[in-house]
């Protein structure tokens, strides 16, 4: 495994994580919000496209953590895991996100149904409030229940951008401290 692999990895989901920031500033200075005109869809999808992006950008930096040996075209979590079952190990980075993604109402299970939905079948999924305290205030709704997501959308994008930042920095560094682990149990053999 060389390095320049896990540095180039490590960039490219840096570079997502900056790309979904990008479109959500583009999306937050657009005078029209709320129109629902072809770039605010846009920059909707993709926000939530390159936000999910990070997440598969960072699979590919666990196969090379642990040593999978997956082509970048196989990368997935579900092969991740049967690589980890194989090796009769454990990684603890993708149990996290794999748990955060399945429980139910997490933002990154509303987040990832919210890319799939868009990407797949409709435009992201909104609720305009007219008049009362909340007039002129744009939500998100959750596309399988249409239960409203709380708060402002741009807010709750800002909201997920960061948590997904968050999220990366803190698996990322247990990630490699369990390959540098390997890698100075592997040179003392």
């Amino acid at each position: 495994m060389r390095m320049k692999d896990i540095e180039n990895a490590q960039k490219r989901t840096d570079a997502k994580v900056r790309y979904a920031a990008l479109h959500l500033e583009e999306l937050r200075q657009y005078p029209r919000r709320g129109s629902g005109d072809d770039f605010e869809r846009s920059h909707q999808e993709a926000f939530l496209y390159q936000l999910i992006g990070v997440r598969d950008a960072f699979l590919q930096e666990l196969n090379l953590y642990y040593r999978c040996g997956l082509t970048s075209q196989q990368v997935r979590l579900d092969r991740i895991e049967k690589c980890m079952r194989a090796q009769n190990q454990v990684c603890p980075e993708l149990q996290a996100l794999s748990a955060l993604e399945t429980e139910p109402g997490s933002w990154l299970n509303v987040a990832k149904e919210m890319r799939d939905h868009s990407t797949h079948r409709r435009s992201v999924p909104r609720i305009f409030h007219v008049g009362g305290g909340d007039d002129s205030r744009i939500t998100l709704q959750d596309p399988r229940t249409k239960a409203r997501v709380p708060g402002d959308q741009m807010d709750v994008f800002a909201m997920w951008q960061r948590e997904m930042a968050a999220l990366i920095s803190r698996l990322r560094a247990t990630a490699i401290s369990e390959w540098k682990s390997n890698n100075k149990m592997q040179r003392t053999r």
